[in-house]
């Protein structure tokens, strides 16, 4: 249940290091494969039953499902390139290294 979402945020952990991307340009493929890495990262979390969720209270479960709409969409067709950087480098490794220590 855990494993796919745990390998997409990998994915896209290794997709940042092996490109080196120092960060996000408007219009560069780089970007639009991260949003969409992220919007099946949400997906899969939202996947994840509430029962399932609440045994590990120490994820951010809210900022998982919610992301997207949260932090990332600023106006109608707009990305803020920066915060996606920021979740791409900071937030989600972070989650993959809470994830994999809370589940063991």
């Amino acid at each position: 249940m855990f494993h796919e979402l745990v390998f997409y945020c990998k994915e896209l952990e290794s997709f940042i290091l092996r490109n080196q991307i120092q960060e996000f340009l408007e219009g560069e493929h780089d970007s639009f494969f991260a949003e969409e890495m992220l919007k099946t990262i949400q997906t899969e979390s939202l996947k994840i039953p509430q029962s399932e969720k609440q045994k590990y209270p120490n994820l951010p479960w809210d900022k998982m499902d919610t992301m997207w709409q949260k932090d990332l969409a600023r106006a109608y067709d707009y990305i803020d390139l920066k915060m996606l950087y920021y979740v791409c480098v900071y937030e989600i490794p972070k989650f993959t290294k809470t994830i994999k220590l809370e589940i063991r």
